[in-house]
């Protein structure tokens, strides 16, 4: 019987979850692993638990591990403060990755959250916009292009 395992923050991926999901075979290829941002200064705003670096070696270990892994991932763009050198660091980490899909949203601002409780929602709608459609067309459209073929 297949075993769809679909998501897990970073901070609870284990090495041994990861041999877990080597050593059964019914356990599905295909991984949501939730990374939000490519820089660590936004992820430390957003309160994750997590570097960039960190995500990194949980990928680099999947993929070693895991042959044809189709790893997905939730991507914000235009948090609170993010500055272009920023979302470019999610960029580059979205390159070295090679995502099969991306949930790609643009920040706005929750009712009584902390993020809302101590940032300004700085960033214009027309930058997140843009930074929305970058993400867009480097991971999501190549993938659809895929599927139409």
């Amino acid at each position: 019987e297949k075993v769809e395992f679909m998501s897990s923050n970073p901070w609870d991926f284990s090495d041994e979850l990861i041999k877990v999901m080597v050593n059964n075979k019914n356990i599905s290829r295909q991984l949501h692993l939730p990374v939000q941002s490519g820089d660590d200064a936004v992820l430390k705003r957003m309160n994750r638990w997590y570097t960039s670096e960190e995500y990194l070696t949980i990928v680099k270990k999947l993929k070693n591990n895991i042959p044809n892994l189709k790893l997905t991932t939730d991507i914000i763009v235009g948090f609170c403060g993010e500055t272009d050198e920023e979302f470019q660091n999610t960029v580059t980490l979205c390159k070295k990755v090679g995502f099969s899909w991306a949930y790609v949203s643009r920040y706005s601002p929750r009712f009584n959250t902390a993020a809302t409780k101590v940032f300004k929602d700085d960033v214009p709608h027309s930058v997140k916009k843009k930074r929305w459609l970058v993400l867009e067309n480097l991971i999501n459209q190549p993938q659809l292009k895929k599927m139409i073929k």
